[in-house]
């Protein structure tokens, strides 16, 4: 989401994802969708050279068009991104209790202790949740772990690929195990 699409969003926003987990539990669709808009809006202020600096579910706007950060929040050329990362991954554990049961929830738990604790860059926690939201899409629309057919369907050719580009590119162990675990069910 560019700047300008997050203006928009935060004109047109009716609640904050604060007020959103009050009334109820969100799905775990939902909760992946708003966590990795904010969390590709923080890659792309990262990118630029900025910082947001006050990451909370009380600055994240839901808006029809997605969510986004109020840009009123802290946007700065200053400070770390490392403290963005951290206080995403405190977001993602305020969704945690709010989220309708799913094993989906484990991966997004162990993404929360991921990013509060060894802080990653923010595009490694970006496809780990484009991970996470693809198993969970496998897992409803029911389709076998690569090897539990005898031919392999499509979409478990496309996990190999996916496991195999993340290896490739990434090289950081501790995602690349966190992508094996989104991906194997376990």
């Amino acid at each position: 989401m560019n700047a300008v699409a997050a203006e928009q969003c935060a004109e047109t926003y009716g609640e904050t994802l604060a007020e959103r987990m009050e009334r109820g539990p969100l799905p775990v669709g939902e909760a992946l969708r708003y966590a990795i808009q904010i969390a590709r809006y923080l890659r792309d202020l990262h990118a630029q050279g900025l910082v947001y600096g006050a990451v909370s579910s009380h600055l994240i706007v839901l808006a029809p068009s997605g969510a986004c950060l109020r840009p009123s929040g802290g946007v700065a050329h200053l400070g770390d991104r490392r403290d963005d990362v951290a206080a995403f991954g405190g977001v993602l554990r305020e969704i945690l209790p709010a989220l309708q049961t799913s094993d989906s929830r484990d991966a997004m738990a162990a993404l929360a202790r991921h990013c509060e604790q060894d802080t990653p860059d923010i595009r490694h926690v970006t496809v780990a949740l484009r991970l996470i939201a693809l198993r969970m899409r496998h897992r409803a629309a029911g389709v076998r772990r690569p090897g539990a057919a005898r031919r392999p369907e499509p979409s478990a050719i496309r996990r190999k690929r996916v496991r195999l580009r993340i290896r490739m590119t990434l090289r950081w162990k501790p995602l690349v195990n966190l992508a094996a675990l989104a991906l194997s069910g376990g």
